[in-house]
């Protein structure tokens, strides 16, 4: 699905004869160009309005999934997009890492070692489990987790 697949080069005409038109009524203040600017103004909106509704019907009557088609342009026009970021780089003790197969495997090490750590201390029964302190559960939480997590750059 093109981001903006119903924009025509006449509707792209269109506008920039609005912002003309807008431009010489700040200069002009002439009620016989305003008039004429919120007539265009209204009928370039609907001209807008049905080129996507056209465009939304091309979509679904081409489709052979029109559930997924549907659930697409749902979240297209509710601004939902599925932009994911991209690791680009990560911060290890003052070390710049961009190889992905790196990046994987140092995530990769801190989970299992936050596993051990839950192991390690299930083991040493740091918790007591006739004891439900909160004291406890925080002093267990701040000894599996002391191990700093990295720092991530994201692509834009």
């Amino acid at each position: 699905m093109n981001q903006n697949s119903w924009i025509t080069s006449g509707i792209i005409t269109s506008c920039r004869h609005k912002r003309e038109l807008c431009k010489e009524l700040q200069n002009n203040n002439n009620a016989t160009l305003a008039s004429c600017y919120r007539d265009y103004t209204k009928i370039l909106s609907m001209v807008i309005k049905k080129a996507k509704i056209i465009e939304l019907d091309k979509l679904t009557l081409n489709s052979h999934n029109e559930v997924k088609i549907a659930w697409g342009i749902m979240n297209k026009e509710s601004g939902r997009n599925k932009k994911r970021s991209e690791i680009k780089a990560l911060n290890i003790e003052g070390k710049k890492i961009t190889d992905h197969q790196i990046i994987a495997e140092t995530f990769n090490e801190y989970f299992v070692a936050i596993a051990e750590n839950f192991k390690k201390q299930g083991e040493n029964n740091l918790i007591n489990d006739d004891n439900n302190s909160m004291d406890n559960h925080t002093h267990f939480m701040e000894q599996t987790f002391n191990k700093p997590y990295p720092s991530v750059e994201c692509k834009k």
